[in-house]
């Protein structure tokens, strides 16, 4: 993933917590012998199923019937009458647990009863990973069913940022300022609370402390954030995001482009987003692409870009604040993850060739 930097003074060359749910479904041998002896009605067509997850809530007390019609109108189960029989010919219908579940659309009956008997209900945690764009976590709430593009895209409109340690500069996206981390997935979840939970869990871990440190290397939080996305998109292994952060420092320092390939890729998604399911990452970067003209694209300007990439994880910004004291100014990727460091732009073409080239 390492950029591919070359000496500024030469034209440039090309070189270089989702969350998952599984649920195991299954019943025993003579549950379903028995109702393959039954003649139940044939579940509705497919159109009259609702897409997507569901969150469904089963309230103390409900009777079965009512939690039937309930599933039925959600769009869970095809046949509301069909898991009336089941739960009586099972004689569960006061084993059914009051409680918060997730169901797929046209979910079948008896894996419906299943867990509502056992408890199954949604998952503890929602997984927000680390390095994504703020269009990526909302793809990961909606296919959690806890929003839509739409309310996500409100809930960043108002969010609380007086909550921050220093709100995103004036025009300035959230996107960095949401940390990445595993949430409580609770009943009923909304965008505005997690938006909520994400800025309250990045005001607890940027700490002052952390925002000192940075400031001692010249950086404000922004430009803290800044660096760190970047690092978090280069860095396969997290012990050295302290290194690659040492690297990109140093050539603020001496106003060397950062030549980053991961802001070329924000750039080009931002020129081009992607078809819907496509990757914001693009991989195989051009020359074409390298010559972009954008804020973003730090091949061809020096300094940091605009603002973040994507959003950092506690380890990379805390990376950035303590970074490692080098005097290292290249690294190239070596194909297991790690990445050889260099001094010199003799040493890192030697890397180069060593690593990168057939």
């Amino acid at each position: 993933m390492g950029s591919r930097f070359r000496d500024p003074r030469l034209l440039f060359a090309l070189a270089s917590v989702t969350i998952a749910v599984t649920v195991a479904l299954g019943f025993a041998c003579s549950t379903r012998a028995t109702m393959g002896a039954m003649r139940l009605p044939p579940p509705p067509p497919p159109e009259a199923q609702a897409p997507g997850p569901v969150t469904f809530v089963v309230e103390p007390g409900a009777a079965p019937d009512a939690i039937a019609d309930a599933l039925r109108n959600a769009g869970i189960i095809t046949d509301a009458r069909r898991f009336q029989l089941l739960v009586g010919l099972t004689g569960s219908g006061r084993e059914i647990r009051a409680g918060c579940y997730v169901f797929g659309a046209g979910t079948p009956a008896a894996d419906v009863l299943r867990r509502l008997r056992g408890g199954i209900t949604a998952s503890q945690l929602l997984a927000i990973p680390e390095g994504k764009r703020l269009e990526e976590v909302g793809a990961t709430l909606e296919r959690a069913g806890i929003s839509t593009s739409d309310q996500w895209e409100t809930a960043l409109a108002s969010a609380p940022v007086a909550n921050l340690p220093s709100p995103p500069p004036a025009g300035a996206s959230l996107l960095g300022y949401l940390l990445p981390a595993s949430y409580p997935l609770l009943c009923k979840s909304s965008a505005d609370q997690m938006v909520s939970a994400m800025i309250d869990a990045f005001s607890a871990q940027v700490t002052p402390t952390v925002i000192a440190a940075a400031r001692a290397r010249g950086l404000n939080l922004h430009q803290l954030l800044t660096l760190a996305s970047i690092v978090e998109r280069e860095a396969v292994l997290k012990e050295e995001q302290p290194v690659i952060a040492s690297v990109f420092l140093n050539r603020l320092a001496d106003r060397v482009p950062l030549q980053a390939d991961p802001t070329v890729q924000f750039a080009v998604a931002q020129a081009n987003p992607p078809r819907p399911g496509g990757t914001w990452w693009k991989t195989d970067l051009t020359e074409t692409d390298l010559r972009i003209s954008s804020p973003y694209n730090t091949y061809r300007n020096a300094g940091l870009p605009p603002g973040p990439i994507a959003n950092p994880g506690i380890g990379a910004i805390t990376a950035v604040a303590n970074a490692a004291r080098t005097d290292y100014y290249y690294f190239v990727a070596k194909g297991d993850g790690s990445h050889a460091f260099s001094r010199t732009l003799a040493e890192h073409n030697a890397n180069v060739a060593r690593y990168q080239r057939p």
